[in-house]
Order: structure tokens, then C-alpha cells, then sequence
């Protein structure tokens, strides 16, 4: 339940703003990061930019993240008017690990992609996502949370977790997927995108690995 209460923060944050996506120039300017999100229920603190769509990407990683190959905790919480919401981990399209998400129903999908040229990315086993208990929707929102590996470290590129500004991308659309029970499913071009940057050192987590577990396991009755 801890990450459906971060869903009502996020609700709350968004009251005064029509959900509506709003297409924006391309490419936009990067942005800073605006705030950062704990889940009273779990302890987990997410380093979190807010997209002018008004989606929400978090992220969490371990305190003991060194440059290379570490685990990552994304949260995404979207408008329902968001047919899919997507994170460029490289912050580019090209030749890096794509997360592409959306509801389906009362749950949400997330799969892993890649794009070696500007077209559609296809359906990659280069990173992986795990759903965490409490990902799903409401009235007005659907929110994702997942353990993300092969995210920070692919070819040459290792993301510095002791950055307070790495680069990243994001794009989205109020389109439905084509098939939404199916991590491979098509969907449409995005309508707008971005690049924004994320405080990495201020997502670090202590004790992340036991505080992930907790998380995955479903609340009790």
C-alpha cells in the first residue's frame, strides 16, 4: 500500500493542473530536478522530475552504487490521459535502455526497448524490469514501480551515481497501446519529448536491497 500512497502525493500535486497532455517544442531545454518523494510505508526516498505533462519519473538507488553496474527503482505515475510514458536511460532515443510504460486496467506494463537508428524501438533483453506490488491505477492516475537492471551500465556508458545532474530523456503519448496486456505491444509516436536531468547521488537508498524486497512482497490481509 506504501506506493499507492505515493500515488495520492502525487494526486495531490497535480490538483490544480488540467491532466490533459499538453504537447511541447521539441527538444526541450533540460530541466532540474524539482523535488524528492519517500514513502512513509517502506522509507524508500525517490530523486523525482515532473514532466509538463504532469508525469511523475523517481528514481531510487543503493547508497553503495559505485560507477558501473547497479540496480534501479523507477516509479512512474501518469495522468490517465497518458497512453503511454517512456524513460531514455542514455538520454537519447539511439543505442541505449528504453522503459516504456502504460496501464491496463486496474494494473500497468512496463517493458524493456531499444533503438538502434530514430525508429521504433523494438523489444530488447539487454535491461529488465520487475513490477512491484501496489503498481496499478485509480480515477485519475496509473503508476508503475519496478526493479530496473541493465540500466545503469551498457557498452562504454556507466551513469555516476555521485552525480546530482545526470541526463536523461523522456517521451509520451495520449494514444493507447495496441495491445495492453502485451510488453510487446506496438504503440504510437510520441507527442512530445524531452530531456530532463535527475539527482542520482540524492536517490541513493541505505539498506536498498532489504528495502526492495519488502516492497515486492504483496501486503498482508
Amino acid at each position: 500500500m506504501g506506493f499507492l500512497q505515493l500515488a495520492a502525493a502525487a494526486l495531490a500535486l497535480t490538483s490544480s493542473v488540467s491532466a490533459s497532455p499538453v504537447p511541447v517544442p521539441e527538444p526541450q531545454a533540460v530541466a532540474a530536478v524539482s523535488a524528492k518523494v519517500c514513502d512513509a510505508a517502506t522509507t524508500i526516498c525517490f530523486s523525482e522530475w515532473i514532466s509538463p505533462e504532469k508525469i511523475s519519473y523517481r528514481v531510487a538507488i543503493p547508497d553503495t552504487a559505485t560507477a558501473g553496474t547497479f540496480d534501479v527503482l523507477l516509479q512512474i505515475v501518469a495522468p490517465k490521459t497518458v497512453g503511454w510514458a517512456g524513460i531514455a536511460w542514455g538520454g537519447t532515443m539511439t543505442n541505449n535502455p528504453l522503459a516504456v510504460a502504460w496501464a491496463n486496467g486496474a494494473t500497468a506494463v512496463i517493458t524493456s526497448r531499444k533503438a538502434s537508428a530514430r525508429t521504433y524501438p523494438q523489444v530488447s533483453a539487454d535491461s529488465s524490469y520487475t513490477v512491484l506490488p501496489g503498481s496499478g491505477s485509480n480515477t485519475t492516475h496509473w503508476y508503475i514501480t519496478a526493479l530496473s537492471k541493465g540500466v545503469s551500465s551498457w557498452g562504454t556508458t556507466k551513469l555516476d551515481p555521485a552525480s546530482s545532474a545526470v541526463s536523461f530523456a523522456y517521451a509520451q503519448s495520449a494514444a493507447a497501446v495496441t495491445e495492453p496486456a502485451n510488453p510487446a505491444s506496438r504503440f504510437s509516436i510520441h507527442q512530445s519529448r524531452g530531456k530532463f536531468t535527475i539527482d542520482l547521488a540524492g536517490a541513493k537508498v541505505a539498506n536498498f536491497a532489504a528495502l526492495v524486497e519488502k516492497a515486492s512482497k504483496p501486503a498482508a490481509i
